[in-house]
């Protein structure tokens, strides 16, 4: 089914404007249309995925690269937003964007109505007095609000849990620093568990531990949970940087010393492993994908010696055994239960 979210947005961005753009963007994927823009250089990109800042450089866009902060950034005639599945980061985005519009700038929102498009236009348009319904193009919605400059000197905001602060999460199994924005940001993942658990058995046969990768670390589960372990050096790599903002946290809270490296599935570490740890993700944007699993096995083949281990835990539609032959000759399932599956792999 075509993607009217994507046709939409490129349609305004490639729409002539006096004035430069601001293009947001979280993980939803790039299509090859979008390569039309390359050369625009009155397109800016603001992004919080590694990937996606790499993409859009490689299109000659002038790229901005955090978690969502604006406070740098100059004003603008326009700026586009494919709204997140993450509410309160769209909430942030939506507060901050509309007070870098220039005087007679405008910020469009696009989304589907699965995504909680309609409400979040709605719900934007009340806090910010603005006369705004969101009109159906397809599948997709688009909303367009101006800097309405009484409404901006308004404290009220889209309550977005103090998007930008790191906060504790106090959960039954562990307290962890976390924020919207970060996979799973309040809980603790039951696929994540599930692997850990397997951890003890899939160590004893090890003859030395050395080194342990966690590959998609998120908010830093998985190397926490080796904290009990002698190993001499610790690697965690997320796409995200609020993830990485917040893995960098919890381990120095636990003492850990270990180099958090934002990247692309690790594509960029140049070194092998003893032990990789991994729950890869499935969503690109609102979408399940198979290549995501298929992109971490082959970063964890690259990275693996011949002793290496690789534990990787998957939901259960997602074929691990069948993708992972192309780079393991080993593939042994250790557990299941709650949707979720663990395997050992082995060069």
């Amino acid at each position: 089914m075509k993607d009217h979210c994507q046709a939409l947005v490129l349609e305004i961005l490639t729409t002539p404007v006096d004035g430069n753009t601001l293009w947001i963007m979280d993980d939803n994927p790039v299509i090859e249309d979008f390569l039309k823009l390359s050369g625009k250089k009155k397109v800016e990109v603001l992004s919080n995925r590694y990937d996606i800042g790499r993409q859009m450089l490689q299109l000659g866009l002038s790229t901005h690269l955090s978690d969502f902060d604006f406070s740098e950034l100059p004003e603008y005639q326009r700026i586009v937003f494919r709204i997140s599945k993450e509410k309160m980061l769209t909430h942030h985005v939506i507060n901050s964007a509309l007070r870098k519009l220039a005087p007679n700038g405008t910020l469009y929102l696009i989304g589907g109505k699965q995504d909680g498009m309609k409400s979040i236009a709605k719900n934007a348009a009340e806090v910010y007095e603005q006369d705004v319904r969101a009109s159906k193009h397809g599948n997709a919605y688009l909303a367009e609000y101006s800097p309405c400059a009484d409404s901006l000197k308004n404290s009220a905001l889209l309550p977005d849990a103090g998007y930008t602060q790191l906060r504790l999460v106090e959960h039954p199994l562990m307290s962890f620093y976390s924020k919207p924005g970060v996979f799973g940001w309040e809980k603790v993942d039951r696929g994540s568990q599930l692997l850990v658990s397997c951890l003890p058995k899939v160590m004893q046969y090890m003859k030395d531990v050395s080194s342990v990768l966690d590959l998609g670390c998120g908010w830093g589960y998985l190397m926490l949970a080796t904290a009990d372990t002698e190993i001499a050096q610790r690697v965690a790599t997320d796409n995200n940087v609020a993830a990485i903002d917040a893995a960098r946290r919890n381990f120095a809270e636990a003492g850990l010393n270990v180099e958090c490296v934002l990247d692309d599935a690790g594509k960029h570490i140049n070194q092998r492993f003893d032990l990789i740890l991994c729950n890869p993700p499935f969503h690109q944007g609102f979408a399940v994908s198979d290549t995501l699993t298929e992109k971490f096995l082959a970063s964890a083949s690259r990275m693996s010696r011949r002793s290496t281990r690789a534990v990787f835990v998957v939901n259960q539609f997602i074929p691990l055994e069948a993708l992972s032959q192309k780079y393991f000759s080993e593939c042994r399932q250790l557990a299941a239960a709650d949707g979720f599956m663990v395997f050992e792999l082995r060069p």
